[in-house]
């Protein structure tokens, strides 16, 4: 049964219902009625909303943008020298690079089709038989040799196939498989020429199928980059993920991106007598990001500045998200003690955020960096935003007619609306929010509002609207009273007996509201109850005397 509240004073019933005899005798007889409060305790909802650009650190080349300069007529040079400003190319020959394939292995298998050369690097040559053979740490491998020689004793041995192509693991590869032991684990490195390294990067990087100057750009920019980070003094140069570049060795090559391969044989680009390092990346966003932003602390790079990039707009990830946050998720994933009630973004020149400033629900204010919120939230880049859609209203509950003031804050968010629920569960929009807005409405039915945006919606706030309940006696057999508007659920009353409440009657609710009941009325204490699914619970309390049924007898 309903708990019982407080109502504030309603307008007299019609007198063609009931007269003003009866009106003056109930007040005259001290009927006590409590009234039902019409407001509840105010309610508020946050929601703290993530979108982004871009794909990757943004620095160099936009992957999408060259795809989209090229649709729109760019040669490859020119879309070089836009990314790289002030760069210039060059040709340079063949030389080797080394690409780590494997790293505390346990067996390498090794394999051609034809006859395998293996060396330590050093005078020893030997020949294994076209076969596949398994590499353990012992390198023991069957090949004649000198008795009470080992060949491969320092953990070196270099694996060629003149008339084929070596495997790895059933995977083929150009050029020469390097296996180093430690004793107990393997590493197997991949020894090529650098524009057969270029094959298996760039299509790994871009699409075969995308058009023919974007590729050009991506096979110098692989080749520019492989080149500026060989490291003579090291066992191998690159690996063959986006910590380098990836690398598929001959599975991945396709036959438009080795035409844009030979097309482009040995150019790179160069800046100031030197190698140019072309970091490049999938998506930027719309502006790329400068090396000095991207890595603080780092000395300026000329041509690894921020630029316009127009045609990333072709981009999946040009923008991404929303992806929602309660306070309390929110607060949770980024490991803190304490709700995130809001939040501040710090931006570089670039764009990028460099630090987010978080206020808790315990007053506590910190910051983080804002590659830290991007790692552990897992964004797809540092260029994000975190938005704020809140509702707040003036009460959880209100008397039908009464108004309900509505805060709807929607701050670094676009196309937020605010929203009604409807009794069939249906949000419609009200009207566009940005920034902070105060509104007032008049609920004609228990509802909820909310602000929402374009694949994120904020949390719901619900006020419950109680209809008008209005009960008096009209005499010591005759109970009357009206719910306006008229509730679809039925009018209970309630009748105190020996402690216990028991339902003694439940009248009919006329079309206009009113109802009356046949009831033998007793010196004790009623309630009269009614509400449905599109109005809160109301209830009405009312007590009878003694005096006040002598005073119905003789009225009547």
């Amino acid at each position: 049964m309903a708990t019982e509240f407080m109502q504030a004073p309603l307008r007299p019933p019609s007198a063609d219902r009931f007269n003003v005899r009866h009106m003056r005798l109930t007040i005259a007889a001290t009927v006590a009625v409590l009234a039902v409060a019409t407001a509840g305790t105010a309610r508020a909802g946050t929601t703290l909303i993530v979108t982004g650009h871009g794909w990757g650190h943004g620095v160099g080349m936009s992957q999408y943008g060259a795809y989209g300069f090229a649709l729109h007529g760019w040669g490859y040079k020119r879309i070089l020298f836009h990314y790289y400003p002030g760069t210039g190319m060059k040709t340079v020959g063949e030389p080797t690079v080394r690409v780590l394939l494997a790293q505390g292995a346990k067996v390498a298998t090794i394999g051609c089709a034809t006859q395998i050369t293996v060396s330590d690097g050093r005078r020893f040559r030997g020949h294994l038989p076209a076969n596949t053979y398994g590499v353990g740490p012992r390198l023991a491998l069957p090949v004649h040799h000198r008795p009470g020689v080992r060949p491969f004793a320092r953990g070196f041995a270099d694996f060629s196939c003149a008339r084929g192509l070596l495997t790895l693991g059933g995977r083929p590869y150009r050029g020469d498989l390097v296996v180093r032991s430690n004793g107990a684990t393997l590493s197997v490195i991949n020894a090529l020429e650098l524009d057969e390294y270029v094959r298996g990067v760039v299509p790994s990087e871009s699409p075969s199928r995308w058009p023919m100057a974007e590729l050009k750009a991506q096979a110098v920019a692989a080749r520019s980059y492989a080149l500026a980070e060989l490291k003579p003094s090291a066992t191998y140069d690159l690996v063959p993920t986006t910590e380098d570049q990836v690398y598929g060795g001959v599975s991945a090559e396709r036959p438009r991106s080795n035409e844009a391969v030979e097309k482009t044989e040995g150019e790179i680009l160069m800046f100031d007598g030197r190698v140019a390092r072309t970091y490049y990346s999938s998506s930027s966003g719309g502006q790329t990001e400068s090396a000095q932003d991207a890595w603080p602390g780092s000395a300026p790079i000329p041509y690894l500045r921020s630029v316009a990039d127009p045609w990333d707009t072709y981009s999946p990830n040009h923008d991404w998200g929303p992806f929602a946050y309660s306070s309390d998720q929110l607060g949770a994933r980024l490991g803190l003690a304490g709700s995130v009630e809001s939040a501040r973004v710090q931006r570089n020149s670039s764009l990028r955020a460099t630090a987010v400033w978080l206020r808790l629900s315990s007053g506590r204010k910190l910051d983080l960096s804002g590659a830290e919120i991007a790692s552990t939230l897992g964004l797809k880049s540092t260029w994000f935003s975190i938005g704020e859609l809140s509702v707040a209203t003036s009460a959880s509950h209100v008397l039908y007619g009464s108004p309900v003031r509505v805060v709807a804050r929607a701050l670094e968010t676009k196309g937020a609306v605010l929203q009604e629920q409807s009794t069939d569960g249906i949000w419609r929009t009200l009207r566009h929010v940005r920034g902070r807005s105060v509104l007032s409405f008049e609920p004609r039915a228990s509802t909820a509002f909310r602000l929402h945006i374009a694949g994120a919606s904020g949390a719901g706030v619900g006020v419950a609207v109680r209809p008008q309940l209005h009960v008096e006696p009209l005499g010591p057999r005759l109970l009357g009273g009206e719910v306006l508007p008229r509730a679809a659920g039925p009018v209970e009353v309630w009748r105190l007996e020996r402690g216990a409440w028991r339902v003694v009657s439940r009248p009919r609710i006329l079309p206009s509201g009113k109802f009356q009941t046949r009831l033998r009325l007793r010196p004790t204490v009623y309630r009269v109850t009614t509400g449905d699914g599109a109005f809160a619970p109301v209830l009405r309390r009312l007590v009878v005397t003694r005096s006040m049924l002598s005073s119905l007898r003789t009225a009547g």
